[in-house]
């Protein structure tokens, strides 16, 4: 699934190339955008396209707005006008067009048209916690909302969006190293310090990413390999109810109690 990075720079990057332009909207697929119909949308001036975490909200003149997610494998593409794409027009959900430019949504999980103070009252958008890659993001706030969960693991609580919105499994392994911390340690173990001290480091991370599009790799998926701080092996293992992998050091970043693995080898 896209992270917040990924989403921040395709909003940069749609909004440079599309707005103030009045934009031909279609939606030549199989598929049709919930709520409003698609030629509520067509000919209006696109004034701002805008990140929220991992969605993508497209505001237009008149209070329209299209609100994309787009899930573990959507996509948003970009072509010159007369560009061939690289999927079949049956495979895409909307396409935007301005600009000798046309934006085309494939594979999204979620796309709908409403008018913006409807949008605002989604329950998919205000069950979010603060955005990571807000510009106005108040980290000692967001720490006051994770010690809500003190029972959750550091790593779960990463991914939780309605605690801190925008992290993903890539985000959160390296933020927890950059950090120094053990991501299977409860937020109840860990100071404010240090629960601030891993979302600016992740925040860092991601907003690095999103300006080189570019996503780091010290230890996302690289379990076995050396540590590239101190060189022992780098691990893995399932996290949560959703088990998804985290990954870490366990030299760099030391667990709070006791490793039920050690003790068992050890035995």
């Amino acid at each position: 699934m896209a992270e917040g990075d990924t989403i921040l720079r395709l909003a940069r990057r749609l909004g440079d190339e599309l707005c103030g332009e009045r934009i031909g909207v279609q939606a030549p697929g199989r598929r049709r955008p919930e709520g409003l119909a698609v030629y509520e949308l067509d000919g209006r001036v696109l004034e701002q396209v805008e990140s929220r975490a991992k969605h993508l909200l497209f505001h237009f003149d008149g209070g329209l707005s299209l609100h994309s997610h787009l899930g573990m494998k959507g996509s948003w593409l970009l072509y010159r006008e007369g560009e061939r794409w690289r999927r079949g027009r049956g495979d895409a959900w909307i396409c935007l067009a301005g600009n000798d430019r046309v934006a085309v949504n494939f594979g999204g999980s979620y796309l709908r048209i409403a008018p913006a103070a409807r949008l605002r009252r989604n329950p998919r958008l205000a069950r979010l916690g603060p955005d990571l890659l807000a510009a106005n993001f108040d980290a000692a706030a967001t720490v006051a909302r994770l010690h809500r969960a003190g029972a959750l693991q550091l790593g779960e609580a990463l991914l939780d969006q309605s605690l801190i919105a925008g992290i993903g499994n890539i985000f959160k392994s390296e933020g927890c190293f950059e950090a120094g911390l053990d991501p299977f340690t409860t937020v109840a173990e860990l100071s404010d310090l240090e629960l601030a001290a891993v979302l600016e480091r992740t925040r860092a991370l991601m907003l690095k990413a999103a300006a080189s599009g570019r996503q780091p790799s010290r230890v996302y998926r690289r379990a076995g390999q050396p540590c590239p701080r101190c060189r022992a092996p780098l691990r893995s293992a399932a996290q949560g109810d959703s088990a998804r992998f985290s990954f870490w050091c366990p030299r760099c970043q030391p667990p709070r109690h006791a490793d039920p693995a050690a003790l068992a080898d050890a035995g």
